[in-house]
């Protein structure tokens, strides 16, 4: 019985359905473009690496010559080894990306083309090296770790941790390296050094707290995710049922998504919540109270429950509150409510002669590469859609180039008139301060400035007014309060990133001019969407 590294951070009954005899496994979807892009990446990375001995030719020859020849490199004392199969330790099995010799043993190294530091800045210092010296730590001030959105990296580099430690060829302590496109002026790329001792993580469902909520490090969260696997595996090769399946984000891009379907009650709460606060636990902690249905959680007796309920759900704080949320969007959703009014009476919208609806579109390698407006003279009532946009991969100083065409065209047109600048939720204005910091330029400047003065977030307006069963985002708000259309059938940020890569990359020129308009009609749609919203919010009374 052999786990790799994406075990312990991806869904447990996958370990389960694997281990399940008679069980095929069904095709799995295409490969996403996402992971051409990472090995894109990932070459131009490895091109700048001194002193590494690649043993990637090696993955046709026998396991047992693939592991005995990165054994004896390590053994050898190679500074960097690319691509070498661990030996099989401790039912795991796995090939990190590098492994990287330190003065007291190797590292573990994964290259990703995700930003691995947070966009706002503060006071925190990290550990990184450069690509030239991945062996030898430095301090760089002002940078974090972007630990909410990489926990499942750390876990993968806590999996070949565990392994070389059971090699005896691990380096003292416990970390790891995450090589991702933040390059630095002064550095260029660097490989942050992960801390997988460090009480980053939240808890995993069920895993023991000594208090209510208290963080773990990446490896006893690992240790926690790889037992329970195991254990599974365990029991599926002695044929006992594989544990309910619970729907969450990483089912729409997993196979086995059709055989867990068909086990589910076509009322269960995970099918028909989209926005169910709880986690996979506490909904089987749910499960074995009786409550399995929207139907069930919509007509429980909370107070009777809830006393059992939390002993058992400690990795979290605000389980009752979560519980009582999670109530309340069942009853509506059981009367068919999808969007509920908080109060009465006009709701204040800030209002200008000249307003802009904004959205920006990102690349699966979280690069912006479309800026969307709909520009609406009130006086006129004349409105106009325009975009500055730039369907290639791009690069960190491309990325910025963009950005300042973008902005420069809204300096101009707002340049004289008062205007307002609407989007819905925190993340334009957020990138438009991550880009100015990046550089110093003063178009980048004066829109993080303009930003804090003439920006309207719309979300903060809805929190206040409305509750929503199935969320507050921009689809369903637009959809179910102001009545707006998609023009495409599957509207989603996630969908858009793969419209923009066969933009980019499919075979020929019609299909990359097909998915170009299909990116622009959507983003169009979304600016039109936030227009329409705030003139459905200005006519309520």
């Amino acid at each position: 019985m052999l786990l790799h590294s994406s075990a312990a951070g991806s869904c447990a009954l996958k370990t389960s359905y694997a281990f399940t005899a008679g069980l095929e496994q069904p095709p799995p979807p295409p490969a996403p473009q996402w992971s051409v892009d990472h090995r894109g990446f990932a070459a131009g990375v490895l091109a700048e690496i001194p002193e590494a001995v690649d043993l990637r030719g090696l993955r046709d020859q026998p396991v047992a010559e693939q592991e005995a020849a990165c054994l004896r490199a390590m053994r050898d004392g190679v500074p960097v080894i690319v691509g070498g199969r661990l030996p099989d330790v401790d039912h795991r099995a796995g090939r990190p990306d590098l492994l990287v010799r330190t003065a007291t043993g190797y590292l573990p190294g994964l290259i990703r083309a995700y930003r691995m530091f947070e966009s706002r800045a503060d006071d925190t210092t990290t550990t990184v090296s450069r690509l030239t010296s991945l062996g030898t730590p430095e301090a760089l001030p002002q940078t974090r770790l972007r630990w909410r959105y990489r926990w499942h990296l750390a876990l993968r580099l806590a999996h070949y941790h565990r392994m070389l430690a059971s090699l005896g060829l691990a380096a003292e302590g416990a970390h790891g390296l995450l090589i991702g496109n933040d390059p630095l002026d002064e550095y260029g790329q660097v490989a942050v050094w992960v801390d997988l001792a460090e009480p980053a993580l939240s808890r995993s469902g069920g895993q023991p707290a000594p208090s209510p909520g208290a963080p773990t490090s990446a490896l006893e969260r690992y240790d926690f995710e790889f037992a329970q696997r195991v254990d599974l595996a365990r029991r599926a090769i002695a044929a006992e049922p594989a544990p309910l399946p619970v729907r969450t984000r990483e089912c729409d891009r997993c196979a086995w998504w059709p055989v867990c379907v068909e086990r589910l009650d076509p009322d269960d709460l995970t099918l028909q919540l989209a926005k169910l606060p709880l986690d996979a636990h506490e909904v089987t902690v749910l499960r074995r109270a009786g409550v399995t249905t929207v139907a069930d959680l919509a007509a429980a007796d909370l107070d009777r429950l809830l006393p059992g309920y939390l002993e058992q759900v400690g990795h979290r704080t605000g389980g009752e509150d979560r519980l009582r949320l999670a109530q309340r969007r069942a009853a509506l959703v059981h009367s068919g409510v999808r969007l509920e009014r908080l109060d009465s009476g006009p709701i204040d919208v800030p209002s200008a002669p000249l307003e802009i609806d904004f959205d920006l579109e990102t690349s699966a390698t979280e690069r912006i590469y479309l800026w969307g407006f709909w520009v609406t003279d009130t006086r006129t009532g004349e409105s106009s859609y325009h975009h500055v946009s730039d369907f290639r991969q791009l690069e960190p100083a491309d990325e910025l180039d963009l950005a300042i065409r973008a902005l420069t065209w809204l300096r101009e047109i707002s340049d004289g008139a008062e205007t307002r600048v609407y989007h819905y939720s925190a993340y334009e204005r957020d990138q438009i301060d991550r880009l100015a910091r990046a550089r110093h330029h003063p178009v980048l400047e004066w829109a993080a400035g303009y930003a804090r003065e003439n920006f309207v977030d719309l979300f903060p307006i809805m929190r206040e007014h409305f509750f929503g069963t199935d969320g507050l985002g921009l689809k369903v708000v637009a959809s179910a309060g102001s009545g707006f259309a998609w023009r495409d059938p599957d509207p989603g940020g996630l969908n858009s990133m793969r419209w923009f890569s066969d933009a980019v990359g499919a075979a020929t020129e019609p299909e990359r001019d097909a998915a170009r308009r299909r990116v622009l009609e959507y983003n169009e749609d979304d600016v039109r969407a936030t227009w329409q919203l705030r003139t459905w919010l200005r006519s309520l009374t």
